[in-house]
């Protein structure tokens, strides 16, 4: 099969640095200010913590990304590979993708990608991302989901380029057992 040439995203990271700075330093203001008040709470200190652990693990995960220049995606012939994000998908066969949705949740727009077998896609995952993964499915209820946030393609077109070649790859083969 061959329809058209590789398309080829790499990550928009810079609002995602950016932000991820900005929270950090928050979180050790929460901390700060939570150790040095007479009446500080615990609670507040927590959160300081927890907020400053969060962000910082993100901010560690987008700087290694903008030095390691690898595509968030590649859409060819075989499928989908998707580096987006930390529960990055790997390569998906559009003989494996059952459908394809685009939705938002909490005000991020996403392409969702639902397979005739998720189980046996989660199985080759590693445990904490398939844990992420089953719980990204029990909220939206498809195990692989692109974000809107970190591509600088509008995922509009995005969505349009992935439902055009799974579509086209969908016909070919029904045409091939046809045959």
């Amino acid at each position: 099969m061959n329809n058209n040439e590789d398309i080829v995203v790499y990550p928009k990271l810079g609002k995602l640095v950016f932000f991820s700075v900005i929270f950090v330093l928050l979180g050790i203001a929460i901390t700060y200010f939570g150790l040095t008040e007479d009446d500080g709470s615990m609670a507040i200190v927590a959160i300081g913590v927890l907020c400053t652990i969060f962000f910082g693990f993100g901010l560690i995960y987008f700087i290694s990304r903008l030095v390691n220049k690898r595509p968030s995606l590649i859409v060819n012939d075989e499928g989908i590979t998707d580096q987006s994000s930390y529960i990055q998908a790997g390569v998906i066969k559009w003989e494996d993708i059952k459908e394809i949705k685009l939705y938002s949740m909490m005000n991020q727009r996403m392409i969702g990608i639902i397979l005739y077998h998720p189980e046996n896609f989660m199985s080759k995952q590693s445990g904490f991302k398939k844990l992420l993964m089953r719980a990204n499915q029990g909220l939206v209820d498809t195990p692989i989901n692109i974000a809107e946030s970190s591509l600088p393609i509008s995922l509009d077109e995005l969505y349009m380029i992935i439902l055009n070649k799974w579509e086209l790859s969908t016909r070919e083969a029904s045409a091939s057992l046809e045959d």
